[in-house]
């Protein structure tokens, strides 16, 4: 049966936040009932569902990697059960990835009514670690709609190493005025050899060489990545830019007469003169060119300690020292 209720302006209850309503209904004489409310709203939801419009298979299966005699990468999966009822028209997403990267940054690649994907050693950085993944939908040709699948379990693999050169040179143009390069070099040598960025507009145009380059470390392999700024005037649909890195020629004049180093003075010798002075001697080096002076420096101490008793310069192969107190002193000369 149902019961005549009106709406109470009564109390409100603070718990429930002003977010309820209050109905007061009667009823004469007591018995034991259930009571039932209900919404005098229709409250539901439906939809005509056109199976084939409206495709979600599963993600591929046995994903795996090989690598090819031409050093290529062989990437290879199957449909997952249940998907071969939608024929042959399914379009495959490969996206691949150095490990250390995040996925909004991974190369992607679109491929249809294939279970295969090879990935030149070319488009790869070598002595990387890498991880793909593959999705997959109903082709759009076929007719039939739907969303991309889960993406499938990822599998990963090794580059070779590729020595000392730079690697990973890449450009990219903001569409204005700006064409932006970097590369990747290892960490080892940057000390040791400077990299440039070098640059022609046109076939026809003298080489340039950009400046500056920037420079920044990545902390989970040994390499930095260092950039440069091309600026870009009249670009066109047909520009096209020829750009290379190598490692620049340093070059230094060094001037012969300022930086002579004079090999060591040979047959060193001490003797006692009668006096109790100790004379120390030895062979000078003689230069090519007489016009050359040399000047010595001395230093003596006592056996087996090391700090220095005296220090004397003199120009002249030839030393005299003073016995100390009449006794004989042992010295180690340099």
């Amino acid at each position: 049966k149902e019961m005549i209720c009106r709406f109470h302006k009564g109390e409100n209850h603070a718990d429930c936040q002003n977010f309820t309503m209050h109905w007061v209904c009667h009823r004469h004489g007591y018995d034991q009932r259930t009571y039932n409310f209900k919404f005098d709203l229709t409250l539901h939801a439906e939809l005509k569902v056109y199976l084939f419009q409206n495709v979600q298979t599963l993600p591929p299966q046995n994903l795996s990697v090989s690598l090819m005699t031409s050093g290529d990468f062989l990437l290879t999966w199957k449909a997952a059960d249940g998907s071969q009822g939608l024929g042959n028209a399914l379009e495959y997403e490969v996206t691949y990835k150095r490990v250390w990267e995040s996925w909004e940054k991974a190369a992607s690649l679109l491929l249809s009514n294939t279970t295969r994907c090879h990935l030149s050693h070319e488009d790869l950085v070598p002595g990387s670690s890498y991880v793909a993944r593959v999705r997959v939908r109903r082709g759009q040709a076929s007719g039939f709609s739907g969303r991309y699948s889960e993406w499938s379990t990822e599998v990963s693999w090794e580059t070779p190493e590729g020595g000392l050169q730079p690697r990973n040179l890449r450009c990219l143009f903001n569409g204005a005025d700006r064409l932006t390069c970097s590369w990747e070099v290892k960490k080892a040598i940057i000390t040791s050899v400077v990299f440039g960025l070098f640059f022609r507009a046109t076939r026809a145009s003298a080489e340039e060489e950009c400046s500056p380059v920037h420079e920044k470390a990545l902390t989970h392999i040994p390499y930095v990545v260092q950039s440069c700024e091309i600026p870009v005037g009249n670009s066109s649909s047909q520009s096209r830019y020829h750009v290379s890195v190598r490692a620049k020629m340093e070059e230094k004049v060094i001037e012969a007469y300022k930086n002579i180093k004079v090999l060591p003075p040979a047959n060193v010798s001490v003797t006692v003169t009668e006096s109790q002075e100790y004379e120390l001697r030895w062979i000078k080096h003689t230069f090519q060119y007489g016009f050359i002076k040399q000047r010595y420096q001395v230093e003596y101490w006592k056996n087996n300690q090391y700090e220095k008793v005296s220090l004397r310069k003199c120009r002249s192969p030839g030393f005299l020292l003073a016995g100390q107190m009449g006794r004989t002193v042992p010295l180690t000369f340099i």
